[in-house]
């Protein structure tokens, strides 16, 4: 079997036109036949490795009611400060952002500082979303008729 191996080595080396080429050409047909002992000893190491690597699984924790309406509102104020900051930068094209606003007074008045919600926006969701809000009863109306037997 080694003759035979030796015989291939020495017709691909008299094959090739260019030495540098078939010393590549040897040296990877001679390391290839021992290729498998390699991968076995990076797969032994691998598998005694293990143990180290390995993270321990994380918990997922969910938030509660109070908790999500306070990231809410953070990250919302957070995001309409940013906002207002870049519509601040000079360039920001403002005369853009005007012409395709339905209200531009409220735009400039919110970059300059006052709240992006008008106190009539705010009295409407609290009648819709609030406590015996329309939403939230329509919500529990709909789902106590939707449970009901049909006779």
């Amino acid at each position: 079997m080694w003759t035979l191996r030796l015989f291939s080595l020495a017709l691909v080396y008299t094959g090739v036109a260019a030495p540098q080429f078939a010393y590549a050409v040897l040296i990877v047909l001679l390391f290839s036949w021992s290729l498998h002992y390699l991968l076995r000893a990076f797969s032994y190491l691998r598998w005694k490795m293990r143990p180290w690597f390995t993270a321990e699984p994380q918990v997922a924790r969910y938030l509660t009611d109070d908790e999500y309406r306070e990231q809410a509102e953070a990250t919302t104020a957070r995001a309409l400060e940013e906002l207002r900051q870049a519509c601040c930068r000079p360039d920001f094209p403002s005369w853009l952002a005007v012409s395709r606003l339905q209200a531009p007074k409220k735009f400039a008045e919110f970059v300059l500082g006052a709240s992006h919600l008008s106190p009539e926006e705010v009295s409407t969701h609290e009648k819709q979303y609030g406590l015996g809000g329309a939403f939230l009863e329509e919500q529990l109306f709909s789902l106590q008729t939707d449970s009901l037997p049909a006779s």
